[in-house]
């Protein structure tokens, strides 16, 4: 009978607190999970996991040359409800989203051979004190839906934020953006990371400056790493395509 229990627990919880979807706002139907199927049918996916060439991989590589490969799962596009599953993933508590895209992506990074000799999972650290108000890094949330999907170990602990910066949406300027996390990472016991391939993890692409800057770090302490990045959106506007 113990087995009916959670069952039962969420049948409850789904009438008294019907879920909603992130992106419509719709109540989720029988069978569907955190995204209604709808949103997921009407994603604005970039495909860039495809190609090896891509502007996301090409825009990051004029930042850090070295870079092996990168891709992101969806266009970020403002007014739309998109937009708002992503804020919600990283300033609303929705961890379930974050792990959940995490999946999705690792179930389209699966089929790109791109990716197969990645070892090991890397977020981009929150500094302590954001990380304590928030309660969470919604990048370890993504880390851990991706991991899920293909099988990665995640590493929460080599890389750090070692001085807090403002946050990069008040800098509109890349150059800003960049002088702002400058310096801003540092890898710990690298040892841990030597001959690995590492897949650096984020949300949101913009300029690229902090991925760059997280890199360069991990390049500094590690100079022959191979470093990859993938995030779950991208800000169109800087790209070049």
């Amino acid at each position: 009978m113990k087995q009916w229990f959670p069952a039962l627990f969420r049948w409850l919880a789904d009438q008294l607190f019907p879920s909603v979807c992130p992106v419509c706002g719709n109540a989720l139907g029988k069978g569907e999970r955190t995204i209604c199927l709808s949103c997921r049918w009407d994603m604005p996916l970039t495909g860039f996991w495809r190609a090896e060439e891509n502007p996301a991989a090409a825009m990051l590589r004029k930042q850090f040359p070295n870079l092996r490969h990168a891709s992101a799962l969806l266009y970020f596009r403002h007014e739309s409800g998109y937009r708002t599953m992503i804020h919600a993933l990283k300033y609303g508590g929705r961890r379930d989203i974050a792990v959940a895209l995490g999946a999705m992506f690792g179930r389209e990074l699966r089929e790109s051979s791109l990716y197969d000799d990645v070892d090991v999972l890397v977020p981009v650290p929150l500094h302590w004190s954001k990380r304590m108000r928030r309660g969470y890094n919604q990048a370890e949330e993504i880390c851990v839906g991706l991991g899920r999907s293909l099988g990665i170990p995640c590493d929460f602990r080599s890389l750090k934020r070692v001085r807090r910066t403002r946050t990069q949406a008040r800098h509109r300027d890349a150059d800003a953006r960049r002088k702002n996390v400058a310096g801003a990472f540092r890898l710990r016991r690298p040892e841990r990371l030597r001959g690995k391939h590492i897949l650096l993890v984020d949300d949101v692409l913009t300029t690229g400056a902090t991925v760059s800057a997280c890199a360069e770090a991990i390049a500094a302490a590690l100079p022959d790493t191979q470093i990859s990045v993938v995030t779950l959106a991208v800000v169109r506007k800087y790209l070049r395509e």
